[in-house]
């Protein structure tokens, strides 16, 4: 699985990419009680990420035994026993700032904090953001592959959409077209650059009908659906991006 990492910018556009990379992070594996919000404190990560790169919608459906992937952790820690870990990680974030004016927590302070996190006793009903008015589906079809971790512990930065090879691909926003010509590995790819730091990808792509530097809506066919190579049916690639970081779509596409 190739991802593809895009950098945007004005008023030129350079498109990078790489093979396949092993996701940065470890798994945690939930215990009866915690919660999503509980376990993004511990670990000190955006409850937002941690919920689209596990493609979970509803924080309060987590259950005990799934396993979760923690992007950016390094250990992975016991919430009942979190006392050794927590402290030394609030003497490494304070000595590294350079000012510290609060007082490091109590062996006991922490150790009921992050219990007290994670069973769930302080905002129990999170609300995750959608924005599913953004954006709309650039194809009909079948979803085959899902954004974040795959099985094999590789990230995935969009979702491939299977429909019959030529079908319409459409704009998924209205913007500027800011890539638009075959990339090596993903076959034909357009790039479009949309308000407020956004942009969508399109990859596996045939007949394309735009250029760089063109005007689309939102709705407007940009390609076809092309077939990648060495795959076993027809799909298109697509992306999420702000500020060149990798959203999942899920959270972004009508449902």
């Amino acid at each position: 699985m190739f991802i593809l990492l895009i950098f945007l910018f004005i008023p030129s556009c350079a498109v990078h990419y790489k093979e396949s990379e092993r996701a940065k992070g470890i798994y945690h594996c939930v215990k009866n009680g915690e919660t999503l919000w509980g376990i993004a404190q511990v670990y000190n990560t955006d409850i937002q990420d941690l919920a689209e790169i596990n493609n979970i919608t509803d924080p309060r459906l987590i259950k005990a035994d799934s396993v979760l992937f923690i992007p950016g952790a390094d250990q992975a820690v016991d919430l009942s026993r979190p006392v050794e870990k927590s402290e030394s990680s609030v003497k490494r974030k304070l000595s590294s700032s350079k000012k510290v004016e609060k007082k490091i927590p109590s062996r006991q302070e922490i150790k009921r904090k992050t219990v007290y996190m994670a069973k769930g006793k302080t905002k129990p009903h999170v609300k995750l953001m959608f924005d599913s008015k953004r954006f709309i589906w650039p194809v009909k079809g079948k979803v085959v592959s899902r954004f974040g971790i795959q099985p094999s512990g590789m990230k995935y930065n969009g979702i491939n959409i299977s429909a019959r090879e030529g079908t319409p691909v459409v704009a998924a926003a209205g913007g500027t077209v800011s890539y638009s010509a075959p990339l090596r590995y993903f076959g034909d790819t357009i790039i479009i650059k949309h308000e407020d730091e956004y942009a969508t990808v399109y990859a596996y792509l045939k007949g394309r009908k735009v250029e760089a530097g063109d005007s689309v809506k939102k709705g407007d066919q940009i390609a076809l659906l092309g077939k990648p190579e060495n795959s076993s049916g027809p799909y298109v690639h697509f992306e999420i991006r702000c500020g060149n970081k990798a959203r999942n779509p899920l959270f972004f596409l009508p449902q």
